[in-house]
């Protein structure tokens, strides 16, 4: 069998002459040296910013709300993570979330991307037919799988196949972007397939699917989508970097709290279009993790590991320079 393609496809100043007011300008001016050069300067700034079309990513459209005075966050959305980090990568954005398989591959090929913060965990699912008779990953064999290439669900799913002792041969896999999983899961075009949400709670609601496993149960874990940007921006901005960071943080914090849900519902529903009900679902499947500690390294230089085992990547990248938790809260 194999693998095979499938088609799928944001005054000078007056100085007075009395003393007082000479005091007054000298005070101002030295509380304007104080102020860190991004703050000072960014009354004008628009900073773009990359997300993908899955509910996770959606903690972008709250940036505004914990954005410093003069900052507008323009968000764009992308179909697939190559997408994202290429934007990324390419200039288009100057931060984006999307899968650490895509930032891993891009950093493995000498790509300068740095991950300074993670984006959210789990939000993944095997769905398989309501009619499907797999009672586990294993009965998938001889089956048609999709995945969306270069994604972390790629990772998860070699991982699923080597722990059922099961080589590319013994299945069919179908590549597919996220966005076209559930329905042609609902088409029949494919037997299975491995997704992120909203796709399969989708295909529950609907009646035409069923969630075969959460695969949380691999040594990756439920690692998913990362906070990125460049290493020029790092090291010629920095306070740049912590600014929107803190933003990041923020808006992920903001994101967690069940306080908030339904207006992060709302906003879901109006960027990528599900229904109130199916988001009920498929927050139930979703984090808004931001931190990144001892354990989260430890699987994310797993996760290499297995791309250059799976020969994906020569190697993996410099985990000194790719992975840079310094601007993350202490």
């Amino acid at each position: 069998m194999g693998e095979r393609e499938t088609v799928r496809a944001t005054p000078l100043l007056d100085m007075m002459t009395n003393r007082r007011s000479f005091l007054t300008s000298a005070a101002a001016l030295t509380t304007a040296a104080a102020v860190p050069t991004f703050a000072r300067a960014a009354d004008a700034r628009t900073i773009k910013v990359g997300m993908l079309k899955t509910v996770n990513t959606v903690v972008m459209q709250f940036y505004q709300k914990f954005a410093a005075p003069g900052i507008t966050y323009q968000v764009i959305a992308f179909d697939t993570p190559p997408d994202g980090k290429d934007a990324l990568v390419g200039g288009s954005v100057d931060f984006g979330i999307f899968g650490l398989a895509a930032a891993t591959l891009g950093a493995a090929s000498g790509q300068p991307v740095t991950v300074v913060a993670a984006a959210g965990g789990k939000a993944m699912a095997v769905v398989v037919p309501v009619s499907s008779t797999a009672k586990t990953f294993a009965d998938l064999k001889g089956k048609r799988i999709a995945y969306q290439p270069g994604s972390t669900q790629e990772v998860v799913l070699r991982e699923l196949m080597k722990m059922n002792a099961m080589a590319p041969a013994d299945v069919q896999l179908v590549r597919l972007s996220f966005g076209d999983m559930a329905n042609a899961l609902a088409r029949g075009d494919v037997d299975a397939y491995i997704g992120s949400e909203p796709g399969p709670s989708i295909n529950v609601l609907s009646g035409k699917g069923r969630v075969l496993a959460y695969p949380y149960n691999t040594p990756v874990g439920s690692i998913n989508v990362v906070f990125a940007t460049r290493p020029d921006l790092i090291a010629k901005e920095p306070d740049y970097v912590r600014a929107v960071v803190k933003t990041h943080v923020a808006a992920c914090k903001w994101a967690s709290n069940p306080a908030n849900l339904t207006e992060f519902e709302a906003m879901t529903t109006k960027i990528l279009g599900p229904t109130k009900e199916t988001l009920d679902m498929a927050m139930k499947n979703i984090n808004f993790d931001y931190a990144i500690d001892a354990d989260y390294l430890a699987k994310a230089k797993y996760y290499g590991a297995q791309m250059v085992a799976l020969k994906e990547i020569a190697q993996v990248p410099d985990y000194a320079t790719f992975i840079n938790t310094s601007f993350l809260p202490k």
